[in-house]
């Protein structure tokens, strides 16, 4: 079994922190190449450090109004990822994309809670023996960190 496909079914067997389904995998064969755009937005922001890392992603449902709304992104081919995670960015969309978050982890899941106009979204992460899950909420300008849960897997 490749590691990141063991780190899959690790996920799912694992009792999740707050309990939502998966939005989105930085493993999710169906992601694909961002309008320019959007990867302009990734580029230019801080959480960006191989400029030669190819980025891909899928638009989401960000303000909750059943329409797309933003996109979430991640490096193609394992492009600085590590055993159990990978850079994820949420960008929301406009006429001119901005980059709202920019922080590692394995799966990114869309709340249904709103604040400040965009949805509450929880980052997962997990190997064999440590997995992390963490709750960010927008600001008005970026996703924050509001909530952490860390630890061993027993």
């Amino acid at each position: 079994m490749k590691p990141l496909t063991y780190i899959s079914a690790l996920l799912l067997a694992m009792t999740p922190v707050f309990a939502f389904s998966v939005d989105f995998t930085i493993e999710d064969e169906k992601l694909t190449a961002l309008p320019k755009p959007v990867e302009a937005a990734i580029r230019s922001s801080k959480g960006f450090e191989d400029k030669s890392c190819k980025l891909i992603g899928k638009p989401i449902d960000l303000l909750g109004k059943g329409a797309n709304s933003g996109f979430v992104a991640t490096t193609a081919d394992a492009c600085n990822w590590g055993a159990a995670l990978g850079p994820i960015w949420v960008i929301r969309d406009g006429a001119q994309p901005v980059a709202v978050l920019a922080h590692g982890g394995y799966s990114l899941t869309l709340r249904k809670q709103l604040q400040n106009g965009l949805r509450n979204v929880a980052i997962s992460a997990a190997t064999a023996g440590w997995a992390s899950e963490s709750l960010w909420k927008y600001d008005g300008v970026s996703y924050v960190k509001v909530k952490e849960k860390s630890g061993a897997n027993r």
